[in-house]
């Protein structure tokens, strides 16, 4: 268990911790010199046979009321003090708001000095802080008079605390490792260690980790959990780590950076987020509010973008887009704190709903429905809900990052919602059974009218029919339905264009002849067809006329037109296309150059990047860095 001190500054906050644990937690020259807790401060002490509790001791001035919200970020409890002669002070309220926007619900009360008070003023002091608990989450927390000098009090708390972590439900391990980065520092002969406490998952000594956001690959070399070497650092401990071949001030890792798991560095500098504002804030969040943003041990500036009314007024709650000045680590819900610098003032908190923020449409009615699916706790009642409400389908990847789930989480999500999955290179998406069932029918329906308008057209293309659905291009989903449709024999492809089986087109008699002609030549010239104007010399046609209808037969789906001066039936581009396949498969990485194509076509280089190019504009084939890779989803499947 991971307990945090709160409370004003000078009501023995520190002193308390040194009784009950033996150590000093003000390290620092400065603390022992004034008397004053500065930056945090850590010790460790057995409640009971095999209950261990790490303790944070945090700064009670306000002054460094960031230090202390970096060390309560992912407690289990608080031991929040008062000292009777005092009573709740200003810090003692800011803190204890800060517990409550963190979700904070166990801890004690320990009511400190209370030799140096008569016995009314410290029923008093009891009462006042019974008033300030009361509506808050530690409402029924006790509170212990201690001594700390004498050792009064003392067993009680510890007895209240061994209680508290005898009940704390058993964390799990499953997710990828996160470890939030409180402290780091140099040891000779060691090097770089990080202090922190681990969010989620596990780790173990040699594996391999990054450091995020800088995305420094390292290795763990030893693990301390809770001041004890170990092989395992799990969520819920506080850990060190010794990372291999790190330098700390050239990496520049300090408090606010994550150590995680390779597959949970996702750096993020625009998060969605539920927000809740202080009902005794002064005043609410406004639209473009600039914010002081502290999440884990995180602190950076932000600007507020609400997505709803232009304010959020005391009490209330409201979501809102945070634009980061700086990338942090932060995933699905993360809570936050949103402090006033200028003021001095805690004024929020909430929670991350989504750590990958878009930054169009942020407050369009869908995206609000999205991101009311997303607050769902579970992966998978968010992502069912989030399929009934997107046709076109849900990206699996930034969704399953922003869960943090790992192999095995991912695997039972995609079990557990079973949606239809289509796979292509930019990624993995997720489509209901219903939307799909749903898009299939819309598909043989376009081709239908396509038909009906259209009767001299072989069919419309991908692209004519994107357009139909409204979508500016064709995706992967219905890429992926054309070619389910395809081999259910629903749709029958024909070159670049689509059909239904019954269809024919039908043809004006000149035009038909004059196809059938032109289909005679090409169908002898193999891959390299001749060019217009040789095409016309063996029709004895004039160029300029034979050219507008090559245009126009290309158009209805008879010709396909490859470049400015050639033309191919619809067979030839399938077998272009196939070269290119054919390249892709016998790569090791699945590409290929275009003096690779050239070599196996043996249509020459000038030829060769036109239809390159040409195989580029249709969606077969995706030009980067000189070579070329098949757009080729796998097959449809559920997941």
């Amino acid at each position: 268990m991971i307990v945090a001190t709160a409370g004003h500054v000078d009501h023995g906050k520190t002193s308390l911790i040194r009784a009950l644990t033996g150590v000093d937690t003000d390290r620092l020259a400065e603390e022992k010199s004034r008397g004053m807790s500065i930056d945090l401060g850590f010790a460790y002490a057995d409640l009971a046979p095999g209950l261990r509790a790490g303790f944070v001791d945090v700064p009670g001035h306000e002054r460094f009321i960031r230090n202390m919200l970096a060390g309560v970020a992912a407690i289990d409890a608080a031991l929040l003090v008062v000292a009777a002669d005092d009573g709740p002070m200003p810090q003692t309220v800011e803190h204890l708001a800060v517990l409550g926007l963190l979700g904070v619900t166990r801890g004690l009360v320990a009511l400190t000095k209370v030799d140096r008070v008569a016995p009314g003023r410290a029923a008093e002091a009891t009462a006042e802080i019974r008033r300030l608990l009361a509506d808050g989450p530690l409402r029924d927390a006790p509170v212990i008079p201690v001594v700390a000098p004498t050792g009064h009090g003392l067993d009680a708390v510890r007895a209240h605390l061994a209680t508290l972590a005898a009940a704390l439900p058993v964390r799990s391990t499953a997710g990828g490792f996160r470890l939030c980065v409180d402290r780091a520092f140099s040891l000779p002969g060691a090097g770089t260690v990080v202090t922190g406490v681990v969010f989620s998952g596990c780790a173990r000594t040699g594996d391999a980790v990054v450091v995020s956001p800088q995305g420094i690959e390292t290795r763990i070399r030893t693990i301390r959990a809770h001041e004890r070497p170990a092989e395992t650092a799990a969520a819920g401990q506080r850990c060190a780590l010794n990372l291999a071949g790190v330098d700390l001030r050239d990496a520049g890792i300090g408090r606010g950076d994550w150590v995680v798991a390779p597959g949970a560095h996702a750096p993020t500098d625009r998060i969605d987020v539920t927000l809740t504002v202080l009902s005794g804030a002064p005043r609410g969040v406004g639209d473009g509010a600039q914010l002081q943003l502290h999440l884990g041990a995180a602190c950076v500036p932000v600007r507020v973008a609400l997505l709803g009314p232009r304010s959020i007024a005391p009490g209330d709650e409201g979501l809102a887009q945070l634009l980061l000045q700086q990338p942090i680590g932060a995933l699905h819900g993360d809570r936050l704190i949103l402090r006033d610098a200028a003021a001095h003032r805690t004024v929020a908190g909430g929670h991350v709903l989504d750590p990958f923020a878009p930054a169009r449409g942020r407050g369009r009615p869908e995206r609000l429905r999205a991101l009311d699916a997303l607050r769902e706790r579970e992966p998978e009642r968010a992502l069912t809900r989030l399929l009934e409400l997107t046709p076109d389908g849900v990206e699996l990847e930034p969704f399953e990052r922003a869960r943090n789930l790992d192999e095995t989480g991912r695997a039972a999500l995609r079990a557990a919602v079973a949606p239809r999955v289509v796979a292509d290179g930019a990624g993995t998406r997720a489509i209901s059974a219903d939307h799909w069932q749903a898009l299939e029918a819309r598909l043989v329906a376009a081709v239908r009218t396509h038909h009906a308008d259209h009767p001299d057209s072989v069919g419309p293309t991908e692209t004519a029919l994107a357009a139909a659905l409204g979508q500016h291009r064709p995706g992967a989903a219905l890429r992926t339905a054309v070619r389910a449709l395809a081999a259910q024999g629903a749709l029958v492809r024909d070159g670049l264009s689509l059909r239904l089986p019954e269809h024919r087109a039908r043809l004006a008699d000149a035009d038909r002849v004059l196809l059938e002609r032109i289909t005679g030549i090409l169908t002898g010239t193999g891959l390299r067809p001749p060019i217009v104007g040789e095409l016309a010399r063996s029709l004895d046609t004039d160029p300029p006329t034979l050219l507008a209808f090559l245009r126009r037969a290309s158009a209805l789906g008879h010709l396909v037109q490859v470049a400015p001066n050639r033309f191919y039936l619809p067979s030839g581009v399938e077998a272009l296309t196939a070269v290119a396949r054919a390249l892709a498969a016998e790569a090791p990485d699945g590409s290929f150059d275009a003096a690779a194509y050239r070599d196996r076509s043996g249509i020459g280089r000038n030829l060769t990047i036109e239809v390159l190019e040409f195989l580029d504009r249709a969606g077969h084939t995706r030009f980067a860095r000189n070579r070329r890779t098949m757009i080729d989803e796998a097959p449809l499947r559920a997941s």
